[in-house]
């Protein structure tokens, strides 16, 4: 076996325990959301919390930090939004916007 061929290997193990245990951070993460029935902005917190443990595992560590960092942020604007009676049928569709946004530039510009 090649020196190429055993970092595959490793690369390939890497990731699939990664998947592994964003899912069940994920999986932790939802039956939290149903015990506290906090479902907004809590899947946010939810999906940054799992797909950020999956980024660090692989070896992304600032990429992960960033992404837990991010989806943390959605429930404190939600907090600020609420207190603040800010009607919010003008934030929320501007929340979502955003994510699409910054999703399509990371797809598109921001390249490994």
């Amino acid at each position: 076996m090649t020196a190429e061929s055993e970092v595959s290997v490793v690369e390939k193990d890497r990731k699939k325990r990664g998947s592994a245990i964003s899912g069940g951070i994920f999986l932790i993460s939802l039956g939290v959301l149903i015990i506290t029935d906090w479902w907004w902005p809590g899947i946010m917190f939810a999906l940054g919390l799992s797909g950020g443990a999956e980024l660090i595992f692989r070896g992304k560590i600032w990429r992960g930090i960033g992404s837990i960092a991010f989806f943390s942020a959605i429930p404190l604007v939600v907090w600020i939004v609420e207190e603040t009676d800010i009607p919010w049928g003008l934030v929320g569709p501007f929340i979502l916007i955003g994510l699409g946004v910054i999703t399509l530039v990371k797809v598109f510009y921001l390249k490994d």
